[in-house]
Protein backbone atom coordinates (compact mmCIF):
# COMPACT_ATOMS: atom_id res chain seq x y z
CA UNK A 1 0.00 0.00 0.00
CA UNK A 2 1.31 3.11 -0.80
CA UNK A 3 0.12 7.00 -0.36
CA UNK A 4 1.81 10.43 -2.05
CA UNK A 5 5.97 10.18 -2.69
CA UNK A 6 8.16 10.60 0.27
CA UNK A 7 9.44 14.26 0.11
CA UNK A 8 13.09 12.56 -0.58
CA UNK A 9 11.82 11.60 -4.10
CA UNK A 10 11.62 15.18 -5.19
CA UNK A 11 14.19 16.58 -6.47
CA UNK A 12 15.49 13.17 -7.68
CA UNK A 13 16.64 11.85 -10.91
CA UNK A 14 15.48 8.34 -11.52
CA UNK A 15 16.03 5.59 -14.34
CA UNK A 16 13.07 3.46 -15.68
CA UNK A 17 13.82 -0.38 -15.10
CA UNK A 18 13.72 -2.91 -18.07
CA UNK A 19 10.79 -4.99 -17.63
CA UNK A 20 9.13 -7.64 -19.55
CA UNK A 21 5.18 -8.43 -19.94
CA UNK A 22 2.23 -10.31 -21.97
CA UNK A 23 4.15 -12.48 -24.57
CA UNK A 24 7.81 -11.80 -24.37
CA UNK A 25 7.55 -7.76 -24.95
CA UNK A 26 10.47 -5.79 -23.00
CA UNK A 27 9.80 -2.39 -21.93
CA UNK A 28 11.06 0.65 -19.70
CA UNK A 29 8.96 1.12 -16.62
CA UNK A 30 9.16 4.00 -14.60
CA UNK A 31 7.33 2.71 -11.50
CA UNK A 32 6.15 0.92 -9.82
CA UNK A 33 9.71 0.00 -9.12
CA UNK A 34 12.26 -0.89 -5.83
CA UNK A 35 13.05 2.58 -5.64
CA UNK A 36 9.21 3.49 -4.83
CA UNK A 37 5.90 2.15 -5.85
CA UNK A 38 3.73 5.08 -6.56
CA UNK A 39 2.74 8.31 -6.55
CA UNK A 40 -0.31 9.29 -5.78
CA UNK A 41 -2.49 9.38 -7.78
CA UNK A 42 0.14 7.85 -10.28
CA UNK A 43 0.34 4.52 -10.35
CA UNK A 44 2.18 3.37 -13.11
CA UNK A 45 3.79 4.44 -15.98
CA UNK A 46 5.41 2.31 -18.99
CA UNK A 47 7.37 3.68 -22.06
CA UNK A 48 6.84 0.65 -24.59
CA UNK A 49 8.49 0.57 -27.58
CA UNK A 50 7.80 -3.47 -29.15
CA UNK A 51 7.50 -4.46 -32.79
CA UNK A 52 5.39 -7.62 -34.04
CA UNK A 53 5.10 -10.36 -32.81
CA UNK A 54 5.37 -9.70 -29.96
CA UNK A 55 2.69 -7.53 -27.61
CA UNK A 56 0.37 -7.74 -24.79
CA UNK A 57 -2.76 -10.79 -25.24
CA UNK A 58 -5.64 -10.22 -23.57
CA UNK A 59 -5.48 -9.82 -19.69
CA UNK A 60 -7.72 -7.69 -16.80
CA UNK A 61 -7.63 -4.31 -15.72
CA UNK A 62 -9.61 -3.13 -12.94
CA UNK A 63 -9.65 0.08 -10.55
CA UNK A 64 -8.13 2.82 -12.13
CA UNK A 65 -8.29 5.04 -15.46
CA UNK A 66 -5.12 3.96 -18.46
CA UNK A 67 -4.48 6.67 -20.66
CA UNK A 68 -2.19 5.31 -23.60
CA UNK A 69 -0.70 7.56 -25.82
CA UNK A 70 1.06 6.32 -29.37
CA UNK A 71 4.16 8.72 -30.07
CA UNK A 72 5.39 6.37 -33.22
CA UNK A 73 3.41 3.18 -34.82
CA UNK A 74 0.24 2.19 -34.10
CA UNK A 75 -1.10 -0.60 -32.08
CA UNK A 76 -4.25 -2.90 -32.09
CA UNK A 77 -6.32 -2.76 -29.15
CA UNK A 78 -9.20 -4.68 -28.16
CA UNK A 79 -11.37 -4.47 -25.34
CA UNK A 80 -14.26 -6.46 -24.01
CA UNK A 81 -16.63 -3.28 -23.90
CA UNK A 82 -17.24 -3.09 -27.60
CA UNK A 83 -14.05 -1.77 -29.09
CA UNK A 84 -11.29 -2.96 -31.36
CA UNK A 85 -9.15 -0.04 -32.90
CA UNK A 86 -6.05 0.78 -34.51
CA UNK A 87 -4.16 3.71 -32.34
CA UNK A 88 -2.04 5.63 -34.93
CA UNK A 89 0.78 7.53 -33.81
CA UNK A 90 0.07 11.11 -32.26
CA UNK A 91 -3.44 9.43 -31.04
CA UNK A 92 -4.23 8.69 -27.49
CA UNK A 93 -7.27 6.23 -25.97
CA UNK A 94 -8.68 6.63 -22.36
CA UNK A 95 -10.63 4.01 -20.47
CA UNK A 96 -12.07 3.42 -17.13
CA UNK A 97 -11.28 0.04 -15.61
CA UNK A 98 -13.67 -0.87 -13.41
CA UNK A 99 -14.69 -4.34 -12.16
CA UNK A 100 -13.55 -6.47 -14.21
CA UNK A 101 -12.31 -4.95 -18.22
CA UNK A 102 -10.43 -7.69 -20.67
CA UNK A 103 -8.31 -5.58 -22.88
CA UNK A 104 -5.38 -6.90 -25.64
CA UNK A 105 -2.63 -4.44 -27.21
CA UNK A 106 -0.13 -5.42 -30.51
CA UNK A 107 1.65 -3.63 -32.81
CA UNK A 108 0.29 -4.13 -36.31
CA UNK A 109 3.38 -4.04 -37.90
CA UNK A 110 7.22 -4.28 -37.48
CA UNK A 111 9.25 -1.55 -36.91
CA UNK A 112 9.11 1.15 -33.94
CA UNK A 113 5.84 0.99 -32.16
CA UNK A 114 6.12 3.36 -29.17
CA UNK A 115 3.15 4.14 -26.78
CA UNK A 116 3.41 5.58 -23.07
CA UNK A 117 0.93 4.11 -20.56
CA UNK A 118 -0.11 5.58 -18.00
CA UNK A 119 -2.41 3.97 -14.86
CA UNK A 120 -4.31 6.64 -13.15
CA UNK A 121 -5.67 6.26 -9.93
CA UNK A 122 -9.77 7.43 -9.04
CA UNK A 123 -12.05 8.04 -5.92
CA UNK A 124 -13.05 4.68 -4.37
CA UNK A 125 -16.62 5.59 -5.28
CA UNK A 126 -15.56 5.38 -9.22
CA UNK A 127 -14.12 1.93 -9.35
CA UNK A 128 -18.00 1.20 -9.57
CA UNK A 129 -19.32 2.52 -12.09
CA UNK A 130 -19.59 1.01 -15.76
CA UNK A 131 -16.28 1.25 -17.55
CA UNK A 132 -16.12 3.81 -20.52
CA UNK A 133 -14.00 4.49 -23.28
CA UNK A 134 -12.31 7.50 -25.14
CA UNK A 135 -10.53 7.65 -28.28
CA UNK A 136 -9.02 11.12 -29.37
CA UNK A 137 -6.71 12.79 -32.27
CA UNK A 138 -3.63 14.84 -30.13
CA UNK A 139 -2.65 17.93 -32.48
CA UNK A 140 0.16 19.71 -31.74
CA UNK A 141 -0.33 23.73 -31.30
CA UNK A 142 2.77 26.12 -30.65
CA UNK A 143 2.30 29.20 -27.94
CA UNK A 144 2.15 32.21 -29.27
CA UNK A 145 5.61 33.22 -27.99
CA UNK A 146 6.45 30.32 -30.08
CA UNK A 147 8.62 29.13 -26.76
CA UNK A 148 7.18 25.33 -27.66
CA UNK A 149 5.20 23.00 -29.58
CA UNK A 150 2.67 21.31 -26.90
CA UNK A 151 0.78 17.82 -27.56
CA UNK A 152 -2.10 18.25 -24.93
CA UNK A 153 -2.89 14.45 -23.94
CA UNK A 154 -5.06 15.79 -21.19
CA UNK A 155 -5.92 18.96 -20.31
CA UNK A 156 -7.75 22.27 -20.66
CA UNK A 157 -7.11 22.48 -24.44
CA UNK A 158 -7.94 18.91 -25.25
CA UNK A 159 -11.08 16.73 -25.32
CA UNK A 160 -9.84 14.37 -23.55
CA UNK A 161 -11.56 13.78 -20.50
CA UNK A 162 -10.83 11.36 -17.82
CA UNK A 163 -13.31 10.31 -15.11
CA UNK A 164 -10.72 10.70 -12.14
CA UNK A 165 -12.30 13.31 -9.99
CA UNK A 166 -8.80 15.01 -10.14
CA UNK A 167 -7.20 17.92 -12.68
CA UNK A 168 -4.69 16.42 -14.42
CA UNK A 169 -2.68 17.89 -17.23
CA UNK A 170 -0.61 15.77 -19.62
CA UNK A 171 1.71 17.39 -21.83
CA UNK A 172 4.07 16.54 -24.42
CA UNK A 173 6.32 19.66 -25.22
CA UNK A 174 8.69 20.61 -27.58
CA UNK A 175 11.13 23.38 -26.67
CA UNK A 176 11.69 25.87 -30.04
CA UNK A 177 13.74 28.28 -27.34
CA UNK A 178 16.58 27.16 -24.80
CA UNK A 179 14.91 27.99 -21.66
CA UNK A 180 11.88 27.06 -20.33
CA UNK A 181 9.95 28.12 -16.98
CA UNK A 182 7.45 25.68 -15.43
CA UNK A 183 5.34 25.94 -12.13
CA UNK A 184 3.93 23.30 -10.68
CA UNK A 185 0.90 24.46 -8.59
CA UNK A 186 1.43 24.12 -4.98
CA UNK A 187 0.51 21.10 -3.39
CA UNK A 188 0.50 18.31 -6.80
CA UNK A 189 2.28 15.61 -7.47
CA UNK A 190 4.19 16.42 -10.75
CA UNK A 191 7.50 15.04 -13.10
CA UNK A 192 9.07 15.23 -16.16
CA UNK A 193 10.32 12.35 -18.17
CA UNK A 194 12.84 12.86 -20.71
CA UNK A 195 12.33 12.00 -24.91
CA UNK A 196 15.09 11.60 -27.43
CA UNK A 197 17.76 15.12 -26.29
CA UNK A 198 18.93 15.70 -23.03
CA UNK A 199 18.39 18.25 -21.21
CA UNK A 200 19.06 20.16 -17.79
CA UNK A 201 16.28 21.16 -15.24
CA UNK A 202 17.29 23.51 -11.89
CA UNK A 203 20.78 22.76 -13.09
CA UNK A 204 20.62 18.93 -13.07
CA UNK A 205 21.53 17.30 -15.99
CA UNK A 206 18.92 14.63 -17.12
CA UNK A 207 19.93 12.29 -20.52
CA UNK A 208 16.75 10.86 -22.23
CA UNK A 209 14.31 8.43 -20.29
CA UNK A 210 15.34 9.70 -17.28
CA UNK A 211 12.51 11.15 -14.71
CA UNK A 212 12.46 14.15 -12.30
CA UNK A 213 9.91 14.23 -9.69
CA UNK A 214 9.52 18.76 -9.06
CA UNK A 215 8.82 20.77 -5.91
CA UNK A 216 5.51 22.05 -5.93
CA UNK A 217 4.42 26.06 -5.46
CA UNK A 218 8.23 26.94 -7.05
CA UNK A 219 9.16 27.67 -10.77
CA UNK A 220 11.77 25.68 -12.17
CA UNK A 221 14.12 26.15 -14.91
CA UNK A 222 14.17 24.15 -17.98
CA UNK A 223 17.62 24.31 -20.09
CA UNK A 224 18.17 22.88 -23.45
CA UNK A 225 18.60 22.60 -27.23
CA UNK A 226 15.96 23.87 -29.47
CA UNK A 227 14.10 20.23 -29.94
CA UNK A 228 14.45 19.06 -26.75
CA UNK A 229 10.93 17.11 -26.09
CA UNK A 230 9.62 15.68 -22.85
CA UNK A 231 6.36 14.72 -21.18
CA UNK A 232 4.73 16.70 -18.07
CA UNK A 233 2.42 15.23 -15.98
CA UNK A 234 0.76 17.27 -12.80
CA UNK A 235 -2.18 16.31 -11.02
CA UNK A 236 -3.51 16.60 -7.46
CA UNK A 237 -3.53 13.79 -5.58
CA UNK A 238 -6.09 11.78 -3.83
CA UNK A 239 -4.77 11.61 -0.69
CA UNK A 240 -6.70 7.81 -0.78
CA UNK A 241 -4.75 4.37 -0.45
CA UNK A 242 -2.87 2.89 -3.37
CA UNK A 243 -3.28 -1.25 -3.36
CA UNK A 244 -1.59 -2.94 -6.29
CA UNK A 245 -1.66 -6.54 -6.47
CA UNK A 246 -0.83 -6.57 -10.98
CA UNK A 247 -3.53 -5.36 -13.23
CA UNK A 248 -5.97 -4.62 -9.93
CA UNK A 249 -5.91 -1.76 -7.55
CA UNK A 250 -8.11 -1.00 -4.98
Amino acid sequence: MSLNIFAQQIGCVYKPTVAMDGDGAMFFRLFPSKCFKHADPFILLDDFNVSSPVGFPPHEHKGYEAITYMIAGDFIHKINIGHNVTILEGQAQRFTAVRRLVHSEMPRTVGVNKELQLWLNIPYEAKQVKPTYHLVNVRPFQQKDSTRVIRVIVGEDSSHHVNCGCDLSYLDIQLKITTLEIYPTAGYTSFIYVLPVNMKIDSISLVVSEFYFLASGITHDIVGGADNRFIYLIDKPLNQTIEQRGPYVY
